[in-house]
């Protein structure tokens, strides 16, 4: 009597490849013992293979935290590594960037023409020249009061719409610098430019509706410097 199917074809890589399968008549008990044997010598390879993957991976952890350090100390003494704060001022480039093109740019358009300061320039200049006067106040570690700065922009003083907004809009600015502050590293706004000058790309930026190939007539917004790094260039006005 046999006890088995037909021999069929078992794959190399099977665990099951090394066990001696009987085609002749033989006890099913047997068969059956030989089958648990080689299942139980499997289940203890793999908690070994499973317990060294285990010790591997710790010290995979290990190395990537030491790595990490080593990498952290050398940022720390070189200027031309990014590290962590430098990726923050990168964050924060953008928030700036953002903060002048919608929020300076908006109250600059709103009261261009209640300004002393900018009624003897042409319409078309008159908002974006308010805007440079404004980056001046507010991107400063000697942030001046709402009503100060109203009163150096020769805004109607009184009218608690102008400084209503601008204490919002100062406030902002505000928020930022603290942020900056607490980022790290060495930083500094760059207003510095020689009007009738042409555009320096690696300081400057023309606004968007200006001509590159126009001179600078002057600073819009200042550039953003981290240890000597631009993170921000300086937005000029040009000719159209």
């Amino acid at each position: 009597m046999q006890f088995m199917s037909p021999r069929r074809e078992v794959p190399e890589d099977s665990p099951a490849a090394d066990i001696e399968w009987v085609y002749e008549e033989e006890p099913l008990q047997e068969l059956l013992d030989q089958a648990l044997v080689r299942i139980d010598q499997l289940e203890k390879s793999a908690k070994v293979g499973e317990h060294e993957h285990r010790q591997l991976w710790r010290r995979l952890e290990r190395l990537e935290r030491q790595l990490g350090a080593l990498m952290a100390a050398r940022t720390a003494e070189r200027d031309d590594l990014p590290g962590a704060e430098h990726g923050k001022h990168q964050a924060l480039a953008r928030q700036y960037r953002t903060l002048v093109e919608q929020r300076l740019l908006n109250f600059a358009r709103r009261y261009a023409e209640r300004s002393d300061r900018v009624m003897d320039h042409p319409e078309h200049e008159r908002g974006y020249r308010l805007m440079g006067l404004l980056s001046q106040q507010l991107f400063t570690d000697d942030l001046r009061s709402s009503r100060e700065i109203v009163r150096r922009l020769h805004l109607p003083e009184g009218n608690g719409h102008i400084e209503s907004a601008l204490t919002t809009l100062r406030g902002h600015c505000s928020e930022l610098a603290l942020e900056i502050h607490r980022a790290g590293l060495h930083h500094s706004w760059d207003m510095e430019y020689k009007p009738g000058m042409a555009l320096d790309p690696a300081r400057q930026e023309q606004w968007p509706s200006c001509d590159q190939g126009a001179p600078v007539l002057f600073v819009m917004a200042p550039a953003y410097i981290v240890n000597g790094r631009s993170y921000c260039l300086q937005y000029v006005y040009t000719s159209l």
